[in-house]
């Protein structure tokens, strides 16, 4: 599981780094720098990315795929959906999404080289030498000189690590390829090499990184003094391993009085003028160390030095008097990191690391604090760590507290903050969208609710009557024209003027019929009607054709009209009845219910392994303080005693 919470919630980190310097990378010669975005999706997606909206960005980058994707801004979509998906653990779609853009040679050499360089990255900060020495190697050589720098220097790193670094030596490193990077590759070979015992090859890489001009950038030049600093501190001491005592306190004495050095080199200081037996001078710095916080493992060492040198200048007082104030000062320590140990629990830790985080100047005035107790346990959550772009000196959660500062300091520490952070947002999101799930469901509910008592209504209303009535009228006339059809009755579709002249030829007739019955002549007038008889019944005949073709035209197009209100009612009724369009969603918000549920109980669970592992992490940190501060209460101890069991032994019976 905390493979899965790693792969989870790396990053943030590498997206935003990734995505920046790719966005700034220039355009290739076919396309010409854009002023505003192409695609209003595209612009949508970078106003949530600004935002540190991710998931946003994400989804609004997802949608647009699942469609015709976005128009007009070459590789970046595709890169910052790569990254998205990666900061979020979705290491397989974002997998793929590389690939597609680097197998296709096609892409600007830029965006390969800038994919290539910050996979290597992101792989050397998980600590997968390999896969970074893989991703660097691919990057080629017109890679940004400044980037290329850092990406040398890491490639160094490696090397140290794979223990494959005999062959670097001062001839063969470029300084000013390295740029920036070489007092901190200096001091990383020198330290390789001291670990191995080989102090000659130690002393040329710390004695390179002491000769450095020191830079006019004030943000600079604090941090290399301090690198300086580490180097006399680090030459001292492979002198003092090497019985060059002389030499080790000539280092010491470069390493400035104020610096995060300082207590180191007055510590090796003394040794070193113990070993040449100059007691009196090895009090000196061991003294001046002794003024200082207690917070710090020389300081506490010092406790025990100073009585050791009174004991060598033969002032047993003295050194009874130190050992016992020793005594206080330690058990006063380890009172305060007991205290520290019971105050930082797991749910502590969550409160600290999920609270907002604090402008980088208000952290500092909460850090720097009235109280002169270094071991006091303020920490902040700072907003310059949520700097993405900082990836290499991203310092998320800070502390005031010496005893802490050296884990805190720790990356690996900080990811693991990071990754807490990240997983509280994730449930956070998640515990935000059960109530909205619930809240559809409701919705969907109700709204079948309300289609069920309209049922009734659905089938009485007009659009039913006049189905009714359209259906009577319709059987009427497919009767009428049954009947005309089978009798061949043309005057019954002759036109009106037609209809109304047969009429009168019918009424003739009837009056013929009368007269003839009264023995009057009516021969002339039967010839007469019969002829217009016969003249109007051709005509009707004539048009009879056209007029059955147009009634029959009339009676189909009613039944499709019928046949399409049934479709009509038919559909309103299966959705009364089935809610066709509305079960679907209900069975599908239950499972993103489910899901959802199942997240946020996965989410639950890491976030409580992840605190007991910082908490892990925190505790053994004081742990290794408080057992070092009783080893050195211990000796306090046994020192006392046996400088009263010396004086006693010498006091006659």
């Amino acid at each position: 599981m905390a493979d899965v919470m790693r792969l989870l919630l790396v990053s943030l980190r590498f997206f935003l780094v990734l995505t920046t310097a790719i966005i700034a990378s220039p355009c290739s010669a076919k396309e010409k720098p854009k002023t505003s975005v192409a695609d209003l999706r595209y612009g949508v997606a970078l106003y949530h990315y600004y935002q540190q909206d991710y998931m946003a960005a994400l989804a609004e980058l997802m949608v647009a795929d699942t469609r015709d994707g976005i128009q007009g801004h070459g590789d970046n979509p595709e890169l910052i959906a790569g990254g998205v998906s990666l900061a979020f653990g979705m290491q397989n779609h974002a997998e793929n999404g590389f690939q597609e853009i680097l197998q296709d040679e096609s892409r600007p050499q830029s965006v390969r080289d800038a994919a290539w360089f910050y996979l290597g990255k992101l792989y050397y900060t998980r600590g997968d030498w390999n896969a970074a020495e893989q991703s660097f190697a691919r990057v080629s050589n017109k890679f940004k000189p400044a980037l290329r720098a850092q990406m040398q220097a890491l490639q160094i790193n490696i090397r140290i690590r794979n223990n494959n670094y005999a062959d670097l030596t001062l001839k063969n490193i470029d300084a000013d390829e390295l740029r920036s990077w070489s007092p901190y590759t200096f001091y990383n070979l020198g330290a390789a090499h001291a670990r191995e015992g080989n102090f000659a090859s130690a002393q040329q890489f710390f004695s390179e990184l002491s000769d450095i001009d020191i830079t006019d950038n004030p943000v600079r030049r604090k941090e290399q003094w301090a690198l300086q600093d580490k180097a006399y501190t680090a030459i001292g001491y492979s002198y003092l391993a090497e019985k060059k005592y002389a030499a080790a306190i000539r280092e010491f004495t470069k390493v400035r009085l104020n610096g995060v050095f300082a207590n180191q080199a007055l510590l090796g200081y003394g040794w070193a003028a113990v070993a040449q037996e100059e007691y009196d001078v090895a009090l000196k710095p061991w003294q001046l160390l002794r003024t200082r916080s207690l917070m710090y493992p020389a300081v506490q060492e010092s406790l025990l030095a100073v009585p050791y040198a009174y004991e060598k200048l033969g002032a047993e007082g003295e050194a009874v008097n130190a050992y016992q104030t020793a005594e206080e000062l330690l058990t006063r320590e380890l009172q305060l990191i007991r205290d520290m140990r019971a105050t930082l629990t797991e749910g502590e830790l969550l409160t600290l690391i999920g609270s907002e985080p604090l402008p980088a100047e208000e952290a500092k005035t909460i850090l720097r604090g009235n109280s002169p107790d270094e071991g006091a346990l303020t920490a902040v959550v700072t907003d310059d760590g949520q700097n993405w772009l900082k990836l290499d000196s991203t310092s998320i959660i800070k502390t005031r507290s010496a005893y802490l500062n050296e884990l805190f300091a720790k990356n690996a520490f900080q990811t693991a903050v990071l990754d807490l952070r990240d997983l509280l947002r994730v449930q956070t999101l998640l515990q935000n969208w059960l109530p909205k799930l619930d809240a559809y469901n409701e919705l969907l509910l109700q709204k079948q609710a309300a289609r069920s008592r309209q049922e009734q209504q659905i089938a009485q209303n007009t659009v039913a009557q006049q189905e009714q009535k359209l259906r009577a009228e319709r059987d009427r006339l497919a009767q009428k024209l049954a009947q005309i059809s089978s009798s061949e009755n043309y005057m019954a579709l002759a036109d009106e003027e037609t209809q109304e002249l047969y009429a009168r030829i019918e009424r003739g007739q009837q009056t013929i019929a009368r007269m003839k019955a009264a023995g009057q002549d009516t021969r002339e007038l039967e010839t007469r009607i019969k002829m217009f008889g016969g003249i109007l019944m051709w005509r009707a005949a004539q048009a009879y054709p056209a007029q059955l073709a147009a009634q029959q035209a009339e009676l189909n197009t009613i039944d499709e009209t019928l046949a399409q209100i049934a479709k009509v009612r038919q559909n309103i009724e299966e959705i009364s009845l089935t809610s066709m369009d509305i079960q679907p969603t209900l069975a599908r918000l239950q499972v993103l219910q489910k899901d959802v549920d199942a997240q946020l109980s996965n989410t639950d669970q890491l976030i409580a392994q992840q605190s007991r592992v910082l908490r892990h992490q925190v505790d053994g940190q004081l742990a290794a303080h408080e057992k070092r501060l009783n080893n050195y209460l211990a000796q306090a101890h046994l020192a006392v005693a046996r400088l009263y069991d010396a004086e006693l032994r010498r006091q006659p019976e």
